[in-house]
């Protein structure tokens, strides 16, 4: 069990499940690496309404060997109440689903930039099935980082995540531009 303290800004205490908000390995520590510099222990969190497709990418990342903590979460307003939950600090890579039922992840993602307690997310990627250009240029748009297609096959997962979670994103973000945006396998 997760004890929560702060919901949506408002100090309200209750108990959540671990299907709520399901940790990984280990929770997450401070975040001391802005812009993941350090490698060695980025934290990410997903959120995702598909239990299958949270499921195929915990077992991803397990496959890499990667020692880095993972959180998931089943749709924004959960996410939301993760993030304002102060006693968590805050994840390095954001993966966020965009069709989630309650809140979508286009609603969600414009919440957490308009927010400036959480200016020091330093990685949001849209994790979806498709890249429509809409979609694109409206999660551009809206701040995220990356537009990650959802790979069919287990193997292209893999080689997806690595290449997110190794790209030098201090230098990508530098010069963000929408041409490089998406990010397939």
């Amino acid at each position: 069990m997760i004890h929560y303290d702060n919901l949506l800004g408002k100090n309200v205490s209750k108990l959540l499940s671990i299907t709520y908000c399901r940790l990984i390995k280990r929770t997450f520590e401070s975040n001391t690496t802005p812009m993941m510099n350090d490698k060695t222990n980025i934290k990410i969190l997903l959120t995702d309404d598909d239990e299958d497709d949270r499921d195929f990418f915990a077992e991803a990342l397990e496959d890499l060997d990667l020692e880095y903590p993972v959180e998931f979460c089943k749709n924004g307003v959960e996410l939301l109440d993760r993030l304002y939950d102060t006693n968590l600090a805050i994840p390095d890579i954001i993966f966020l689903d965009l069709n989630m039922p309650i809140l979508s992840g286009f609603e969600t993602l414009q919440q957490i930039r308009e927010d400036s307690k959480f200016k020091y997310i330093p990685f949001i990627a849209i994790y979806s099935t498709s890249a429509t250009e809409d979609g694109v240029k409206n999660t551009f748009g809206l701040g995220a980082n990356a537009y990650v297609v959802k790979p069919i096959a287990f193997s292209d997962l893999k080689k997806l995540l690595k290449k997110v979670i190794e790209t030098d994103w201090k230098e990508k973000l530098a010069d963000a531009r929408i041409e490089s945006f998406v990010i397939k396998v």
